[in-house]
């Protein structure tokens, strides 16, 4: 019998580099499934305890719920505080607004990792701190960004120090990107990733008008507009249904980003 051909090498590195966040993601989803599972039987004594494949089953989850609740415990308060602050201090640096001299790997990556960490903070400002993120689609949305902008320049004829236009083109496609599971919401109401990323939106145009902004400033300018996002809600709603969402969600940044960072 022959065996099925193998799959073909990618010719391109850029199509290996989404596998370790899809990974990261697969297991962000499995940790979310094991902390919705019900905590099944109750312990038994180890004299009494049946050796059925659903006892022994449940017995299993409950203590990988414990060891994974503990090792992640360790893990945020010794390693993963340092990796979320750089992670948010790369948010200012790392849009396509500023992307003169960076075409290699490492803006990708910040990108990326610097949006995910913002995004938490906002959803958390946001009153939905269990929500379900992934980190890959925001990756697979800067790889069409960076091909868009790449082959399409853009040249500023609005005098504008700040290129709002492909900020908000950057909160429309990561938008867009699956990145954050929708939730039902009234035809009027914009949805969590309407709202998470047209935040993530104006912060980023907040933080370009503030040279070299400290983790303070990237943390204080995240939740400002996440307020500010959230008393707009129907402009925001207004605006992903209208016409030109990208256009007008340009003018919005352009009308709230300066006085907010005089703020």
């Amino acid at each position: 019998m022959t065996p099925p051909p193998r799959a073909p090498f990618p010719k391109d590195l850029d199509e290996l580099a989404p596998a370790p966040l899809a990974v990261k993601d697969a297991l962000r989803g499995l940790r979310r499934k094991l902390s919705d599972v019900p905590p099944g039987l109750e312990a038994m004594p180890s004299d009494l305890l049946p050796l059925s494949p659903l006892a022994l089953a449940a017995r299993l989850i409950r203590e990988t719920r414990k060891i994974a609740a503990l090792g992640e415990d360790i893990a945020r308060d010794v390693l993963l505080h340092h990796r979320d602050e750089a992670r948010l201090a790369a948010f200012a640096t790392s849009g396509f607004s500023k992307m003169a001299g960076k075409r290699d790997g490492s803006f990708r990556h910040d990108f990326a990792a610097s949006r995910y960490a913002a995004a938490k903070v906002v959803l958390v400002r946001l009153g939905y701190p269990d929500a379900f993120l992934l980190e890959q689609p925001i990756d697979v949305s800067w790889r069409a960004l960076w091909t868009r902008v790449r082959s399409k320049p853009r040249i500023q004829n609005t005098g504008d120090a700040v290129d709002y236009t492909i900020i908000a083109e950057t909160a429309l496609t990561l938008t867009k990107s699956g990145a954050l599971a929708e939730r039902n919401t009234p035809p009027t109401e914009p949805t969590l990733a309407q709202l998470t990323f047209a935040t993530l939106g104006l912060a980023e145009a907040v933080l370009a008008h503030s040279p070299q902004p400290a983790l303070e400033t990237v943390i204080a300018a995240l939740e400002l507009s996440a307020d500010v996002i959230g008393l707009r809600k129907s402009v925001i709603s207004a605006i992903f249904s209208g016409f030109d969402p990208e256009a007008q969600l340009a003018a919005e940044y352009r009308l709230l980003a300066p006085p907010l960072a005089e703020s």
